[in-house]
């Protein structure tokens, strides 16, 4: 059973690369995440209280002031996935352009939702958040996500993580 944000409640959702490929090691790729998320803030009525872009994926507490959380995730999904895999494909200097291009292609023939190419798994998986205490417990899992993979020693030092504060996307 799916199940769908589609109210102006607050949501932890996680957005997952197919295959738990690490796309997300490389800031071109992070910078159009957060060039995107900017962009449904301001016109989407995004409104996004805690994040953390991981190697293989995205976790965000969010709500939509008006619309559906779900679509606003599956538009900024669909136009990521597009773009992330032009921007790999002409990546001249990305290692695993090859492989990446090909797990996503073979991604992609499985699900006779797409076309070509499949790079965010389906689903959003969110999880409604209606008591302080588990919307508190959510933020310090988001934000002590790098901190437990070991790539920075407290959260406020991940750059790309609301945790810090000169982070490049602003939040409520």
């Amino acid at each position: 059973m799916s199940r769908n944000a589609s109210t102006d409640e607050l949501y932890f959702v996680t957005l997952t690369v197919t295959n738990w490929i690490d796309v997300f090691t490389r800031r071109i790729y992070n910078d159009l995440i957060i060039e995107n998320l900017t962009w449904c803030q301001q016109n989407k009525k995004l409104n996004i209280y805690a994040y953390v872009i991981m190697t293989n994926h995205i976790h965000l507490v969010a709500n939509v002031t008006e619309g559906s959380l779900g679509d606003v995730l599956r538009d900024f999904k669909t136009f990521t996935s597009k773009e992330l895999f032009k921007m790999i494909a002409n990546n001249s200097q990305e290692s695993r352009r090859e492989w990446m291009l090909r797990s996503f292609e073979k991604a992609g023939t499985y699900n006779s939702l797409n076309k070509n190419h499949q790079f965010w798994q389906n689903g959003n998986y969110p999880v409604v958040l209606f008591i302080p205490y588990i919307i508190d417990q959510k933020i310090d899992y988001i934000h002590n996500n790098p901190v437990r993979a070991g790539f920075v020693g407290s959260a406020h030092e991940f750059w790309y993580s609301s945790a810090n504060p000169e982070s490049p996307l602003k939040v409520i």
